[in-house]
């Protein structure tokens, strides 16, 4: 509590400090607070996530954004030993800190210039999430294209994961519907990236490689169409990765990740289904998502994940069910209430409540998750 503490007095000072010197100041965020109750362990581990982000609009051409990420986790634990070995009640808390989640500044280049040339020139320096895209996948969770066995995040389009948070710059330029991008994090690695748009198709060609062997990077190719006709709406994403040579092993050990899915919403109904598969495993993750929203507020939803490759989650030859997630949410203003039930497959692949939210396994579970 203590750093969360902190936290909060450094953002105070921050809320209170940039008006000086910039003209538009918000502040907003997401808050996340969710227990599970697993009758395997008879345990029960909350989890607690703050992610606050400052964005000030220092004059017309320069914006600064400062996001943190706070989070912890506690498991009360009656008698139970698969934690530490004993069988008395004990409490386990976990509260890593606060790190600084993003740390830049954007640059209106051309703007600032004054010129008026048919293109935009932007920058952004500092520390930010590596990425270009973030729709290459169908279902709420996303866990059709995350979640590998080889490790997390290996699947992105143009993406060196999450928490590759270091000091970057980041040039885009903009004619019309293209766009035209480069990265460089200042330790070895880039990604280039070229996007434009033709009514309601969009779609990217990318290149991840490290700067001492360029030739041997990764290209991906992405595309999704999105159409509304009335009452009903359908979006269809897919991707292509190949990998060039040996150094792109870095990135992900297959030699090609493909990935597909169409989401499909009328009225209050809510249906959307995506597959990855790679040169190992053709298809591998599987992820389907059902719901339905009888009144605006509430929500009745499921999900039910599969692991059909061959390297089937942890334990490779088990099911191909990795597990399903049944429950429904209610919405009282910004804030989304969960309750619902986790079935574990028995390959223990950690299931994602709300995105990226909580990995759960098994059981019964109860979250709140706002944004502001």
């Amino acid at each position: 509590m203590k750093k969360l503490w902190m936290l909060l007095i450094v953002l105070a000072l921050l809320v209170t400090a940039v008006p000086i010197f910039a003209s538009d100041v918000t502040f907003s965020g997401r808050n996340i607070w969710a227990a599970n109750y697993d009758p395997d362990f008879g345990a029960v581990p909350f989890l607690v996530r703050f992610r606050p982000k400052l964005t000030a609009k220092i004059d017309d051409f320069n914006t600064l954004v400062a996001g943190f990420r706070m989070e912890g986790w506690y498991v009360a634990s009656p008698g139970a030993d698969y934690l530490d070995g004993a069988t008395d009640p004990f409490d386990i808390s976990f509260w890593p800190g606060v790190r600084v989640r993003d740390m830049y500044v954007t640059t209106d280049v051309t703007g600032a210039l004054g010129l008026n040339l048919p293109v935009t020139i932007k920058t952004t320096i500092g520390q930010f999430e590596a990425d270009f895209t973030d729709w290459n996948y169908a279902t709420e969770s996303g866990w059709e294209s995350y979640y590998t066995t080889g490790g997390g995040w290996s699947n992105g389009i143009a993406d060196l994961g999450p928490y590759a948070g270091t000091t970057a710059l980041r040039l885009d330029v903009g004619a019309g519907p293209v766009g035209v991008h480069m990265y460089s994090n200042f330790m070895g690695e880039l990604m280039f990236g070229v996007n434009g748009g033709f009514g309601p198709v969009v779609g990217w060609v990318t290149y991840t490689a490290p700067a001492a062997a360029v030739g041997e990077g990764v290209l991906g190719v992405e595309a999704k169409y999105s159409g509304e006709f009335g009452d009903f709406k359908v979006g269809v994403p897919a991707y292509f990765r190949y990998r060039l040579g040996d150094a792109g092993a870095i990135y992900f050990l297959e030699d090609f990740v493909f990935g597909a899915g169409v989401s499909a919403d009328y009225k209050m109904f809510h249906v959307a289904a995506g597959l990855e598969g790679d040169s190992n495993n053709v298809p591998d993750n599987v992820a389907i998502d059902v719901s339905v929203a009888p009144i605006e507020p509430a929500k009745i939803y499921g999900h039910v994940y599969l692991d059909v490759g061959k390297d089937s989650g942890v334990l490779a030859g088990t099911s191909a069910f990795a597990g399903a997630d049944v429950g429904a949410s209610y919405k009282l203003g910004a804030a989304n209430f969960m309750l619902g039930y986790v079935i574990g497959g028995d390959d223990f692949v950690p299931i994602p409540l709300n995105g990226d939210t909580f990995n759960l396994i098994n059981g019964l579970y109860f979250a709140m998750d706002v944004s502001f």
